[in-house]
């Protein structure tokens, strides 16, 4: 196991919290655990990097203002999930992280466009876009694995 800072043991004391105290379907809805795993990423680039110390304060925000979330008008809930999407931004941009299934999608995209390509030389649609979809997914399950054995997954 990781050591860890006070700061992310609190916070994720808090999130844990309020995963005990809100159902299934709100946990999944407010992306309680992308939230502790984006602070786990935050805090491990935090020494190196100005923005994610900022972060970290607007972390810290989110999980202070998690038990009003529910009752909150919906702008201030749109505010929320926008400061997870601009931390996920910074975080794939800047430190090379991806979303867990990133290349999946995009390797079946890849896949049936090739597909759909030698399927119509093959005058054979389906088989082509089935054959090129199947390729590109494992292809991007194999570079999905390698990116989670980098560590390189939010």
């Amino acid at each position: 196991m990781k050591a860890h800072s006070r700061w992310y043991n609190d916070i994720a004391k808090e999130i844990n919290l309020h995963k005990d105290i809100l159902i299934q379907k709100d946990q999944k809805k407010y992306k309680l655990d992308l939230l502790l795993r984006v602070a786990e990423r935050v805090y491990s680039f935090s020494s190196r990097c100005g923005q994610c110390q900022i972060f970290q304060q607007d972390i810290s925000q989110l999980t202070q203002d998690l038990g009003y979330l529910v009752h909150t008008p919906k702008e201030k809930r749109k505010s929320y999930f926008k400061t997870i999407n601009n931390i996920i931004k910074h975080l794939q941009k800047h430190h090379k992280l991806i979303s867990e299934g990133h290349y999946i999608g995009i390797g079946m995209t890849i896949g049936a466009g090739i597909g759909t390509a030698l399927g119509a030389i093959f005058e054979n649609l389906g088989i082509g876009t089935g054959i090129g979809t199947a390729i590109g997914l494992a292809i991007g399950v194999y570079l999905d694995k390698q990116a989670k054995k980098e560590g390189r997954i939010i």
